[in-house]
């Protein structure tokens, strides 16, 4: 099989007569910092554990710390001084920043360096050589809310500088665009928006779901119409620890049919989504309670499935199987629940196998 991206819309999809060998797998974009560094070794080392197994796409990012990075150096811009340092060992240990009396930030200051490094990705690809057609290069964009919260440290003064965030974000995806088209896919990172609705009260997730998806839908709305974009929910992963405990995904369901409600009223087509379905610290759930939210989820929303865990291989089977119980349909693809950047080498070609042997598995769900 060749590896093919799947896109919006679905209709490119395989039409098999039974429910084996119907999804790709996921790559969410980071590997262990021994396997970075040369992004032609990257790119190589996805295709290469992926043998015979569609990829929704190619990433190549850079050291999985690089927001960390991006954080540590708003240091240096003018507008903004140190509330707090850290080292960020852990979410408690972060860095945050405070706007200078007097002073206003410029999309300039915020700038991640997304289109540079997508230009030296691309002249690297360029040299890979396989039998197979390359899906296109896949681009870790964070969400605008995300950073500003990172920045700031606070909700209400994210939403105040919310603008400028997302500004230095499309800059780098509308630059990227124009220099490579249809060759990237665009991956939306947020694990602000189910953090968030775990620190809220239930009674008021209506009004919490409706601004979340007014904000992601934002960046669809003011990014390329013709781009490609695929959503990474998370529960974070700063020292290998998650965000918050998974109880179930009544979060994830409820944001994403929301979602896809405020994209249908722009017209804008619902992207994949990624959902996280483990921590990466703990197994996939086995008990069916857990992913009975899923059959309310949109039939039109398709459903990465993160969920592969190589430590857990037999739950992580056992759990697909009752994902697409509920979803009565496959997944597009399988995943890990975060990328590859917290596990050691042999754990992430683990995990690589383990996501290609479930990406052949047959169940009993029917075929699309």
């Amino acid at each position: 099989m060749s590896t093919l991206v799947f896109s919006h819309p679905s209709h490119g999809y395989p039409d098999p007569t039974t429910s084996e060998d119907v999804r790709a797998v996921h790559f969410v974009g980071s590997l262990p910092t021994a396997l970075t560094g040369d992004h032609y070794a990257t790119m190589q080392w996805f295709l290469d554990h992926a043998p015979d197994t569609s990829l929704t796409g190619l990433p190549c990012d850079p050291d999985p710390r690089w927001i960390i990075d991006w954080l540590d150096g708003l240091a240096a811009v003018n507008a903004l001084e140190s509330v707090r340092t850290g080292h960020s060992a852990d979410y408690d240990d972060m860095p945050t920043y405070r706007l200078k009396r007097g002073h206003w930030l410029e999309s300039e200051d915020l700038s991640l360096g997304r289109a540079a490094h997508t230009d030296a990705v691309m002249a690297a690809r360029a040299r890979l050589h396989d039998d197979r057609d390359f899906p296109p290069h896949q681009v870790s964009i964070p969400n605008p809310y995300d950073l500003a919260l990172f920045t700031f440290g606070s909700p209400t003064a994210a939403v105040t500088h919310l603008p400028v965030f997302r500004r230095a974000v499309l800059d780098d995806v509308h630059t990227i665009h124009r220099q490579h088209g249809s060759q990237v896919v665009y991956q939306l990172e947020t694990p602000a928006v189910l953090a968030t609705l775990d620190r809220t009260p239930r009674p008021l997730w209506p009004a919490a779901v409706r601004a979340l998806a007014k904000q992601v839908a934002r960046v669809f709305a003011d990014g390329p119409r013709e781009a490609t974009w695929r959503i990474h929910l998370c529960h974070g992963d700063l020292g290998h620890q998650p965000l918050f405990a998974l109880t179930d995904l009544v979060p994830a369901v409820q944001f994403l049919n929301a979602l896809h409600k405020q994209l249908r009223r722009l017209r804008i087509p619902m992207p994949a989504v990624h959902i996280p379905m483990c921590t990466g610290t703990d197994a996939p759930p086995t008990e069916p309670h857990f992913y009975r939210a899923l059959r309310h989820l949109r039939r039109d929303i398709d459903v990465i499935a993160g969920l592969v865990d190589e430590t857990h291989s037999k739950d992580s089977r056992a759990a697909l199987g009752l994902v697409e119980a509920e979803l009565d349909r496959p997944v597009l693809a399988v995943a890990a629940a975060c990328g590859h950047g917290r596990r050691l080498v042999p754990d992430a070609v683990a995990n690589a196998a383990l996501a290609c042997e479930l990406a052949h598995h047959t169940t009993d769900t029917p075929a699309r």
